[in-house]
């Protein structure tokens, strides 16, 4: 290796270490552009070349423990969810003649393609709009856009544009994404398509997710773990059926290993006898209605469980959990 190679090497190597999270990637003793790049992705460099728009200075990237300075109140359930890093561009438009706006295009990378798509989808209410001609996941509405694709989830943040332009600009960024359109966890196929509200999935992983889906998955017998890294922990996948004024909620969890079974069904009792009325067994399936007359129901098969939250029919609601609990068997 030459002194200059050396020193070109010696480069990188103390520039991954200064930088929490990065690794030099060495072949034959150069720098791997491969392995550069997976480390350092061009997409988190900041993007140029978005029609009608330019950067108006370089990115801000933020690691775990920056992530607190950029999300007031909000970093611990992105952790929760697997996050690598973020990188926070602002564009304004490329024409001085143009009205002064600003657009922030935020993207994150997690530890895998799941991973993001289960962050994209703590934000969805269902029947979002899709861009025309995209193919991942995304949505736009008004003053933001988003979409998954592989590791990767894209938010756009433009208060002071329409949605034809908040598409457009979308569209633009998506094409510079590397990944093949968006996964989604195989797990969602438990919850049966009849009924079921368009883009109303949550993947719900961590306690923080947890609690903000549901008041009956808050229950440390639930066994939600605040751990990433933990893959094996119990993890839950929810939608929306139904239609308004008429929508319920259904609720499918796999659940860990460290979950007892009469810990699960004893705690969810227990939730139900405190927050609702009429709680009794039926046809195997723990039940109980509100003040207003809608459906709670609670049904498990080893270490699979369903929840059914607010149903207006009793019918409809069992029908969907024992439904989603026998794909879960497949």
């Amino acid at each position: 290796m030459s002194i200059r190679s050396g020193l070109a090497v010696a480069a990188v190597v103390l520039a991954a270490s200064l930088c929490p999270g990065y690794e030099a990637v060495l072949a034959g003793g150069s720098v791997s552009a491969a392995g550069a790049a997976a480390v350092d992705p061009p997409v988190l460099r900041g993007l140029d070349g978005v029609p009608g728009w330019k950067r108006t200075g370089p990115p801000e990237r933020y690691r775990k423990d920056g992530l607190y300075g950029y999300i007031d109140g909000g970093a611990e359930i992105v952790l929760q969810y697997g996050f690598r890093e973020l990188s926070v561009s602002r564009y304004k438009p490329a024409s001085d003649a143009a009205p002064a706006r600003e657009t922030s295009l935020e993207i994150y990378r997690m530890t895998s393609a799941e991973a993001a798509f289960g962050l994209y989808s703590t934000k969805l209410e269902g029947g979002e709009k899709g861009w025309p001609g995209l193919k991942p996941d995304n949505w736009v509405g008004r003053g933001q856009a988003s979409l998954v694709k592989g590791e990767y989830l894209v938010n756009v943040l433009a208060p002071d544009c329409g949605e034809k332009e908040l598409g457009e600009f979308l569209a633009a960024v998506e094409r510079k994404v590397p990944g093949r359109g968006t996964s989604r966890p195989k797990e969602l196929a438990w919850l049966p398509p009849q009924g079921l509200i368009p883009s109303s999935w949550h993947v719900i992983k961590g306690p923080l997710a947890a609690q903000n889906e549901s008041p009956f998955l808050e229950g440390d017998f639930w066994k939600f773990d605040a751990d990433a890294g933990r893959r094996d922990a119990t993890t839950a996948f929810s939608a929306k059926y139904g239609a308004p004024p008429a929508v319920f909620k259904l609720v499918v969890a796999r659940l860990g290993p460290e979950c007892r079974s009469a810990d699960i069904d004893a705690g969810v009792l227990a939730m139900f006898k405190e927050s609702l009325r009429n709680v009794r067994q039926a046809n195997g399936l723990l039940e109980g209605q509100n003040e207003v007359g809608r459906w709670f129901l609670f049904g498990r098969d080893g270490s699979r469980v369903a929840l059914a939250l607010g149903g207006s029919e009793e019918a409809e609601a069992r029908n969907r959990l024992e439904a989603a609990l026998s794909r879960g068997r497949r």
